[in-house]
């Protein structure tokens, strides 16, 4: 007997129910039974299945977003026991493994449903986070790829990509999704911040400081970019210019020490030794054993004559590793005091060394042997 066609009302309009056996055909294609040797009795279990799991899944769902992950995993595991291949479900648990840092239990969650639904932009998104989280940048890329052909308007994914891009030193694809998601949303910080950091990484320092600008006008408790914002402005020695932004790290972490440092050379740059000196000597109570202070305070110090001090410094820097510019710094001091064979001996020290520049290290060990012949000769 054929199950009755019932009328009902959906949005004012009177429509035909379908009968149970044809209704349940969307579970179907989820399951391995084939419809035309269903009887009613069989689509009717189907469907109160089918109902069963997305009344689960729904729950399971709302208690995700409540943050009640463990009630939600039984949820969804209690729906995955009546049907395994439930896309909601699958990605539903692959969602909470991704959560959890589980990404390899999540990918073959989503994995499942990719499988059955190539198109399923769920899985697809979920997919190339998980990849992300276990620094698989080119799965990740190559799965949100998908997900962009069938929403092209995801701004949030163009950024991943442009993120993950990026760290595989692909900066002009990572430059053309930052673009394309600008298009879409010109008002979340994390495109700036992208395109900015990127500029950064590209050596156009123009370009980074026009989109960490821009970034800073939407957030500025970014103190990273704040410094990094100085450390451009610096590196155009434009002093004046990367001053203000430093200070405004300090004003919200008074102990931030790139920030100190920035403004410890924008002093230098600008020849205001002993204000260098003051900032940095404020790094060095804060961290005794900040490197680079240790050695740029040894050159400030020489700089200024106080050879006492600039060797206190240097000694210092050298007592931790075998710091160069610490190093060619004693050497000079070695030269000034007449002990040449001491400054010779550090300058053939350098000399093995692959990344010191080797111009400067041979000229200057030309100049001392040759001031101890000079000296020689007079004696």
């Amino acid at each position: 007997m054929r199950t009755r066609e019932i009328a009902r009302k959906r949005n004012g309009v009177v429509v035909q129910q379908r009968t149970v056996a044809e209704n349940s055909g969307i579970f179907l294609q989820w399951c391995d039974m084939d419809d035309s040797k269903m009887n009613d009795n069989d689509a009717a279990a189907e469907v109160s299945k089918a109902r069963k799991v997305a009344e689960l899944s729904k729950k399971a769902n709302e208690l995700l977003k409540a943050g009640q992950i463990e009630e939600a995993t039984r949820t969804f595991l209690e729906a995955y026991n009546i049907d395994d291949t439930n896309p909601y479900v699958l990605v539903g648990l692959g969602d909470i493994c991704r959560k959890q840092k589980n990404f390899r239990k999540a990918i073959e969650y989503y994995e499942k449903v990719i499988e059955r639904e190539s198109y399923n932009v769920f899985a697809l998104r979920g997919i190339g986070i998980a990849y992300r989280g276990l620094e698989e940048y080119e799965k990740a890329i190559e799965y949100w790829e998908q997900y962009i052909d069938l929403n092209e308007d995801d701004y949030l994914v163009l950024t991943r990509l442009g993120d993950s891009s990026k760290k595989l030193g692909r900066y002009k694809d990572a430059e053309k999704f930052y673009l394309k998601a600008l298009e879409v949303s010109k008002g979340d910080k994390y495109i700036y911040l992208g395109l900015g950091d990127l500029y950064y990484k590209m050596d156009e320092t123009d370009k980074a400081i026009e989109f960490c600008d821009k970034l800073l006008e939407i957030d500025d408790n970014f103190i990273n970019i704040l410094t990094m914002v100085g450390n451009l402005y610096r590196r155009k020695r434009e002093f004046d210019n990367a001053l203000p932004y430093y200070q405004r790290a300090l004003a919200k972490d008074p102990r931030n020490i790139y920030a100190m440092f920035g403004i410890g050379d924008c002093m230098r740059g600008m020849d205001d030794i002993n204000g260098a000196i003051e900032w940095w000597e404020k790094i060095i109570a804060l961290d005794a054993k900040y490197l680079n202070t240790l050695a740029r305070l040894g050159d400030a110090y020489l700089k200024i004559e106080n050879t006492k001090k600039a060797k206190e410094y240097y000694k210092r820097a050298l007592e931790i590793t075998d710091h160069k510019y610490a190093l060619m710094g004693l050497a000079k001091i070695h030269r000034m005091e007449g002990n040449y064979d001491d400054a010779i001996a550090i300058y053939r020290q350098l000399l093995t060394r692959e990344k010191m520049k080797e111009d400067r290290v041979l000229k200057e060990l030309y100049e001392t042997r040759q001031e101890q012949k000079k000296l020689a000769g007079a004696n």
